[in-house]
This record gives C-alpha cells, sequence and structure tokens, in this order.
C-alpha cells in the first residue's frame, strides 16, 4: 500500500516536470517568434518595418521600446485600429445625418447670399478633409 502511493506521488511528479518542460518550450518558441518579428539590427539601421510604415508615430513610440516591445505595439495598433475602424462604420452615417440636419437648420436663418457664401465654405472645408484624409492613406 504504501509502495503504490508512492509510485503513485512518483508518476504525478514526473507527469508535472513533463508538462512543465513542455510549456517551457512551447513559450520559448512564441517568444521567439515575436523576437524575430523586428530585428535588433533593423531597429539600429533606423529602419522601419512595413507595419510601422504604414502607421502614425504614437507617443508610445518616444519612450525607447525594445524591438520586442515595438512588434506588440504594433500588433496592438491594428488589433484596435480595426476595433475604431468598426466603430467609425456605424458612426459615421449617424453623424453625417446629425451635421446634415444642424446645416439645413444653420442655412435657414442665413440670407441667400450668406447661403451661397456658407455651402461654398463648407464644399472647401469637405475638400480639404478629403485631401487630407487620402494623404494619410497614402503615408
Amino acid at each position: 500500500m504504501m509502495a503504490e502511493s508512492a509510485f503513485k506521488a512518483k508518476l504525478v511528479a514526473a507527469t508535472a516536470l513533463v508538462f512543465l518542460f513542455g510549456s517551457g518550450v512551447v513559450v520559448g518558441l512564441a517568444w521567439d517568434q515575436t523576437a524575430s518579428a523586428s530585428t535588433p539590427t533593423e531597429t539600429r539601421r533606423g529602419e522601419r518595418s512595413e507595419r510601422e510604415r504604414t502607421r502614425h508615430p504614437m507617443t508610445i513610440d518616444r519612450v525607447g521600446l525594445s524591438a520586442v516591445q515595438k512588434a506588440t505595439v504594433d500588433s496592438l495598433y491594428f488589433f484596435y485600429g480595426q476595433r475604431l475602424s468598426d466603430l467609425n462604420t456605424d458612426f459615421q452615417p449617424r453623424f453625417r445625418a446629425v451635421m446634415s440636419d444642424f446645416r439645413a437648420e444653420l442655412r435657414q436663418i442665413l440670407t441667400e447670399d450668406q447661403r451661397v457664401t456658407y455651402d461654398s465654405l463648407v464644399l472647401e472645408r469637405e475638400a480639404g478633409h478629403t485631401l487630407r484624409r487620402r494623404n494619410n492613406r497614402d503615408r
């Protein structure tokens, strides 16, 4: 009876060690994959990864991130960027509708000459926004 419980204890301990070793290997491999996403050589030369070239600079970029941290920031940026894009897709039509109502009411209180000037200014502003959006996408 005593020998049987000692055997079970050794078996449980051996199984736990195998699982611990296995999880260490998995974590090590995952860490290597993350570290290789942006090598220190690229960072030292001042080269930027493709992902960094397609995103806007952020405050976090100015704190001296390691290569691994930069790769993690890039992943988070694109993950949350997609969530914000989805949110913006839902938000924009409602925002435009409210702004359209607002502008329509503003136009009602203007004289004809003021309306012409106002409409021209609104179109000019919208053209500027469109141009800035286009330029931001081209970066």
